[in-house]
This record gives structure tokens, sequence and C-alpha cells, in this order.
């Protein structure tokens, strides 16, 4: 079974969780760059973006055909003769993409990466020394939740094999509150949940350890798309979640809403939909 790299991984994730309504009537082309420094065939990358590629056609209601490219100068071809619909890719080759007519409609501009804390007064020094403790993860459903694996990983240290207990959440303030009443010895977050924990209480926490950081990315459409269908892509429709990649990953919101009519709006909060989600 292939594994996942943080690049490719972090970007499913993110993909997913930004793409707008898409709208019926169209062929989809899209383009994923995949990283340069990936080892990953094109039998695996597909695999990889499949659930991205899926979700496209399954929304449209389209044929949908994808090409993934490790290769800038190929992709940067690629741009230029007009072949993709939607283009997928970190800022380096999204800002070609740009040059190339391609408007992004959904972004993340701040690195992806997971933190790992402890409380100040825990003797821990390193993730390495997390062995046998009770640790709290950021879902794998999340951005941070794989690169915080990978962190572990790296560090020696097994999730399945390695510690007393593990945690995994997709709210950032069930696991701090677990740290906080010392349910946990350590957690790992994305960067943002860690900022407000350390201004809300500073010094009672630290950082031990970071994942290796994943570029911000882009998704682009083709500019010399009608207006309706970029408005039908862009439009959040009746019944849709917004708000939902900053709750799975702790960090900034990653784009600006503003309502088109009169509407009613339900919050839940992270702590009542992780319950909800424990139970179902």
């Amino acid at each position: 079974m292939h594994r996942t790299s943080p690049l490719s991984g972090a970007l499913i994730v993110a993909a997913l969780l930004s793409l707008p309504a898409l709208s019926h009537g169209a062929d989809y082309r899209v383009g994923i760059f995949a990283g340069s420094a990936s080892k990953h065939n094109q039998t695996e990358l597909k695999t990889m973006f499949k659930p991205l590629v899926d979700y496209i056609a399954k929304a449209s209601g389209d044929n949908v055909t994808v090409e993934i490219s490790q290769s800038f100068k190929n992709m940067d071809r690629r741009l230029g003769m007009g072949r993709y619909t939607i283009f997928l890719g970190p800022p380096q080759v999204t800002a070609d993409a740009i040059e190339e007519g391609f408007e992004p409609v959904a972004k993340w501009d701040k690195p992806i990466y997971g933190v790992v804390v402890v409380p100040a007064d825990k003797p821990y020094k390193s993730v390495a020394d997390l062995k046998g403790t009770r640790v709290g993860i950021a879902s794998r459903d999340t951005a941070a939740g794989p690169l915080c694996i990978a962190a572990l990983n790296k560090a020696g240290v097994r999730a399945d094999k390695d510690l007393a207990a593990v945690y995994e959440g997709k709210f950032m303030d069930v696991m701090v509150q677990q740290l906080t009443q010392d349910s946990l010895d350590a957690i790992c977050m994305g960067p943002g949940p860690w900022r407000t924990m350390n201004e809300q209480e500073p010094g009672k926490y630290r950082v031990i350890g970071e994942s290796v950081r994943v570029p911000g990315f882009a998704l682009s459409l083709d500019s010399e798309l009608s207006d309706q269908e970029k408005k039908k892509l862009n439009e959040a429709g009746r019944g849709e979640i917004l708000g939902e990649m900053a709750l799975l990953t702790g960090g900034l919101r990653s784009a600006t809403v503003i309502a088109a009519r009169d509407s009613y709006l339900a919050m839940i909060p992270g702590t009542a939909f992780e319950k909800l989600a424990d139970e179902h």
C-alpha cells in the first residue's frame, strides 16, 4: 500500500475543503502539480487525488479528466496550451497559471504544518521523548493530521505502538482542554490553535517539535469561462457548509463570504460537532 506524501496529502484535504459548489453542464479538465520532489509514480498519484476528482465529477455531473505533473516545465507548457479548466498547485506554479489566464478562487496562503506542544512544566525536550505518553493528534482527515503523524514517525515514535494512549480529534479546542486537564501529555495541532493557546496563557505551554512545512496552494479557474459559470462555481448555495477548513485545520479563514440575499445561518461549535461525530 502506498503512503501519501505530506505535500500530496495536504493538497488533497485542503482542496476538497475549499472547492466551491460546482454547476452542471460542463466538462472539467483538471491539472494538478504534485511537487517535483515526489517519488510516486503516476498510478499512485492518481489514486491519491482520486477523492478530489470524484468530488468534481459527482458535483458537476459530467466527465472529468485529470493530468498530474511533477515537472515545472511540462506544467507550464500545458497551462500555456489552455488544457485545463481547473488547476491546483502551490504558489510558484499558480503564479505562472495566473499569467496564462487563470483566476484563483480558493487559496491557502500560509504554510500548513503541525506543532507538537507540551505543558511548560513537563520534562519532555523533543518529540522522541514522548514514547510511552498520552498524545493528542489532529485528525488525519485534517490538513495538519498527516503532518503530525509524519513528525512522530520521523522522531522514531509510532502512534500505533509507542504511545500509551492516542486521542485523534478534529477540533483543537477539545485537545487543548484535555491537555489543560492533564488527560494528555502532549498534543500536535496546527499553528493557529498554538498561537491562540500561547496568547491566552503565555508561558504555560511550549513547542518541542514541528512537522515539515507544506507550502500554501491555490485552486484556480480558467478565466475564459463565462461570467455565469464563474458565478456558479464561486457561489455557495442553500444548505452548504462554510468555514470548515479553518475549523478542521485550526488556521485562519481562507475566504470572505458575502450574503447575496437575506439568509438564515446555523452555527455549530467545534465541541458540539466533535461529540456528534463520535456518536455517529
